[in-house]
């Protein structure tokens, strides 16, 4: 049960309209005045002495106070959340028919192969001088002479660059690997859920994190704030599509972003390093979750979970 500012609102008002409600019945029908002490006594005394009263003051009185509390009930009562995951639709036919594609490709490629060997094959006998002679022939007017082109550093040819790229995609994956753990870090010290990362119309996030009422961090590195707001707006549709009642505040940001200077999404965030970010949530950590609302705040949990798990295959 979470008592917000909202709901102590919600129950003085109500109070105040069963009272005046109560007031204009019990004083058109009995002419009594629930605000008049004097009536009060009245009523005592009249108990006291054993005096007949009418029986629909006391079923008045007892449906007044039924309303009251039902009315209250209804306002601060436990509202459970209901989850309704998309369900994927999978056409039986055509996820056959692609598969059977590579395979009639394959088929092909190695009936290819089988008969290109059997051209190979030839006898000694045929092999004549003037079948190579013709074969040379073919082959030179089949393909352009090799031009001759001036070299620089003394026809100094540089090493095969293979290596160099595997190196370099080494290097990237490790460095976002590491961004990736200093992002969970910054915000495991300001008191926030780290979730797993989820890809999301092709592209994987670099952090997701949940907080106290219902908020959400979703980050990326190196990516277009045009592509952070795609994201964003994919988990918005999901939990439209899933949530009934409650809103969840998704706060976007983009480290590195590609477009920053001529960005137009002014809820989106944009850090040109890490440790710009660390600064900023230092000053913004999460609100302590008291006692009450850790019930709602694990389903809430849990409910992102299913939704990460989920939202790449919609």
């Amino acid at each position: 049960m979470r008592f917000r500012t909202e709901n102590i609102l919600l129950c003085i008002l109500w109070l105040l309209a069963v009272t005046l409600g109560a007031s204009f019945w019990f004083n058109t029908i009995f002419g009594f005045n629930i605000f008049s002490p004097a009536h009060w006594e009245y009523v005592a005394s009249l108990q006291a002495t054993h005096s007949p009263i009418k029986t629909g003051f006391y079923v008045s009185m007892a449906i007044t106070i039924f309303i009251f509390l039902f009315g209250f009930y209804l306002i601060v009562r436990p509202r459970i959340r209901k989850i309704r995951l998309p369900i994927m639709k999978i056409d039986i036919n055509k996820h056959i028919q692609e598969h059977k594609e590579p395979i009639n490709n394959q088929s092909q490629n190695q009936q290819q192969n089988v008969d290109a060997s059997t051209l190979d094959i030839l006898p000694a006998e045929v092999q004549t001088p003037q079948t190579k002679t013709s074969s040379m022939g073919s082959t030179s007017s089949s393909r352009p002479p090799r031009l001759t082109l001036p070299t620089l550093n003394g026809n100094y040819v540089s090493p095969p660059s293979a290596p160099t790229l595997q190196s370099n995609s080494y290097i990237d994956t490790r460095n976002s690997e590491q961004d990736s753990s200093e992002l969970t870090e910054i915000f495991n010290k300001a008191g926030y859920t780290v979730k797993p990362n989820a890809r999301v119309n092709g592209i994987l996030t670099s952090l997701i994190a949940i907080g106290a009422n219902e908020t959400m961090w979703v980050g990326c590195i190196g990516i277009k704030t045009t592509d952070v707001r795609r994201i964003i707006e994919k988990f918005q549709q999901v939990f439209s599509d899933t949530l009934d009642e409650t809103e969840i505040e998704i706060n976007g940001f983009a480290i590195a972003a590609p477009d920053a200077a001529t960005s137009e999404f002014q809820d989106i965030l944009m850090f040109n390093t890490i440790n710009e970010l660390r600064d900023y949530m230092q000053q913004r950590p999460n609100p302590t979750i008291s006692g009450d609302d850790e019930e709602m705040f694990d389903a809430y949990s849990q409910y992102i979970d299913a939704v990460i798990t989920h939202i790449g295959k919609i």
